[in-house]
């Protein structure tokens, strides 16, 4: 590969680059955990189908790294290419594979039942979208005002590609909380409280029409005698 001319710019765009390797790669081992929690067909299928996206964009953001001259490490904890050893990078790769990994299943243990399960891992999920998508807004915005057209327009298409996994969560959460509030309270307790108050202003309303009502009743009736 012939040397850079602008190798303190390509190092700037590669750690940002990096954070988002690291946020990806994690988020693997985390997918295929929540895929395995999740019971609902249409969130599984969601959950699978975005597993494969993410491991696309971790061989598309190892490649741009790679030719920016850095290397992609696993971790958005330490700094970009050519900065850690090979031996701490395979430490930290350890450790945040642990971590990904104990996120998913401790879900199983929290939960209240199996809706809940759903619901905290599509919120999970949700809250991971949100962190990937800040991550390609930043590079996309400094890609651009640094002329490196090739990782903005990458960063974009990896930022929508978040967008949409966070919009298909966002249509999931209606359902499940229904579904939380179905298992786990009274049907008494789930009323909502705008329809009693709703039906105490009917009955009130009906009331008071009904005395108006009589009042001009006795009125006409008074005239008449008189």
């Amino acid at each position: 590969m012939a040397k850079s001319l602008t190798p303190d710019r390509d190092a700037v765009i590669a750690r940002y680059l990096n954070e988002a390797y690291g946020k990806e790669k994690q988020l693997e081992t985390a997918l295929a955990a929540q895929i395995k929690l999740a019971s609902r067909p249409q969130l599984k299928k969601g959950l699978k189908e975005h597993l494969a996206v993410t491991k696309a964009q971790s061989r598309g953001l190892k490649k741009r790294i790679k030719e920016l001259g850095g290397s992609a490490t696993e971790t958005t904890e330490l700094p970009g290419p050519g900065v850690i050893t090979e031996a701490a990078s395979g430490v930290a790769n350890v450790a945040n594979r642990a971590v990904a990994a104990a996120k998913g299943p401790m879900q199983a243990l929290r939960g209240t039942s199996e809706a809940d399960n759903d619901l905290r891992n599509v919120r999970d999920c949700y809250w991971n979208e949100a962190e990937e998508i800040a991550h390609y807004t930043l590079i996309e915005s400094i890609a651009e005002q640094l002329g490196d057209q090739e990782t903005a327009k990458l960063a974009r298409a990896y930022r929508r590609d978040e967008e949409k996994m966070q919009r298909l969560l966002e249509r999931q959460i209606p359902a499940l909380t229904r579904a939380v509030a179905q298992a786990e309270i009274p049907a008494a307790q789930r009323r909502k409280p705008q329809a009693s108050r709703s039906r105490a202003r009917s009955a009130s309303s009906r009331s008071a029409s009904s005395r108006s009502s009589s009042a001009t009743t006795r009125r006409r009736t008074a005239k008449s005698n008189s």
